[in-house]
């Protein structure tokens, strides 16, 4: 079996938990609001590129209507997963995404989670990005498929920042820290400790 006829079949059995797991995000605003209690809202607006879509167009320009069809179909069903507002196949591999949710810590969504937080054992809070791994980083990059999105995380007036890389801290016109996250090194990353 010719490596592109795998692909077209992965595609096409593609489940809708294979579909939130292979969408990588492309233009997007995401936000997390942690409370003063540590759990918080994450939000995520925007585009995302399937992975395996990707693939396929890059070694046969385009997908087979059946592929397209799939596609949609597994759209229609993850967009019944928690935190899901919308899901929408657009074609050729591409998706318009609306997700909020409330997470506790150490809780992530299943769909487009940027950035995770977590707690140790001492009460700091870590808010970190999603690592890509070199060989899935080198992929995408091979792909095209270009990352252009911001971060922003608004803490509780109970928290204590330690540490932070942000772009752009709260001052006079904004409650946020904020990244910009344009390229797959960006890592925006924080931590806090909530009194």
């Amino acid at each position: 079996m010719q490596v592109t006829h795998l692909v077209r079949a992965v595609i096409v059995a593609a489940t809708s938990t294979a579909l939130t797991g292979c969408l990588v995000p492309e233009k997007f605003n995401a936000s997390v609001t942690v409370r003063p209690d540590g759990a918080f809202t994450y939000k995520y607006q925007g585009t995302a590129v399937h992975m395996l879509a990707a693939m396929e167009i890059k070694k046969s320009g385009s997908l087979s209507a059946k592929a397209e069809s799939q596609l949609k179909a597994d759209a229609e069903k993850a967009a019944k997963a928690p935190g899901v507002k919308k899901l929408t196949y657009q074609g050729s591999g591409r998706y318009e995404v609306s997700v909020d949710r409330d997470l506790k810590v150490g809780q992530r969504s299943e769909v487009l989670s940027i950035v995770s937080l977590t707690k140790s054992k001492d009460g700091v809070y870590t808010l970190s990005a999603s690592q890509l791994k070199e060989k899935e980083r080198a992929e995408l990059m091979g792909l095209g498929i270009t990352v252009d999105g911001t971060v922003e995380v608004t803490l509780p007036a109970n928290a204590k920042v330690l540490t932070q890389n942000a772009r752009s801290t709260p001052g006079l016109f904004s409650k946020s820290y904020s990244w910009k996250v344009n390229g797959y090194d960006a890592k925006p990353a924080m931590t806090f400790t909530l009194n």
